[in-house]
């Protein structure tokens, strides 16, 4: 199963979260068949794949949508850099924060430390108080609602996560211009030799 059967798998009847996080959990080698998927993917469909995204300046990971089902959500990659962390850290671009979209994820290589926070504010005007924080390590992940905040600090370097993001529960706030196709192609080869695995694309 990749990142596509996954979503193709998902009962839209059904509450959404819960369900890509148990399917994520599952004994699959994620690894294997994320290489799979973003090998086959061709300039093209990477570009189709990430039309709606843009690279927000100042923060970390870099991410690359593989995958998209109607009414379901995106399956993404994300690629994390210890030194953009660190860089972004000290600058102080890096915080706290919810997203628009609930999702589940697991990490295919590395690990991060990862913060949870309760909420006595609203979303946009938060009130935090730190809940809990571990350090979350390959093969393991969780599930975050859409309000959650949360932040992920000091990643091993090149770790990669494989998250399923669901439509989105609140507008966007910007509006981010598309990367552009060489960049996307970058991060493909990125995460591959991340993952340890050498180039093999669809052209």
């Amino acid at each position: 199963m990749n990142a596509q059967d996954l979503l193709n798998t998902v009962d839209v009847s059904k509450p959404l979260l819960g369900q890509v996080t148990e399917l994520l959990r599952a004994d699959t080698d994620w690894c294997r068949s994320t290489v799979d998927l973003l090998t086959s993917l061709s300039p093209a469909e990477l570009t189709r794949l990430n039309r709606q995204d843009g690279e927000t300046p100042g923060v970390d990971p870099r991410i690359l949508t593989v995958a998209e089902r109607e009414g379901v959500g995106l399956a993404r990659v994300n690629l994390f850099s210890r030194e953009r962390f660190l860089e972004f850290w000290r600058g102080g671009t890096l915080s706290p924060h919810y997203h628009r979209r609930s999702f589940a994820t697991r990490i295919l290589k590395g690990s991060y430390h990862h913060l949870l926070f309760d909420n006595a504010g609203s979303p946009d005007e938060p009130d935090l108080q730190l809940r809990e924080q571990c350090v979350v390590r390959t093969g393991f992940g969780y599930a975050l609602d859409w309000q959650d905040y949360h932040f992920v600090m000091f990643p091993a370097d090149a770790t990669v996560t494989l998250n399923i993001h669901l439509p989105p529960s609140a507008p966007t706030k910007s509006v981010l211009q598309p990367v552009p196709q060489e960049r996307l192609v970058g991060l493909r080869e990125e995460i591959l030799e991340s993952l340890g695995q050498e180039s093999a694309v669809a052209p």
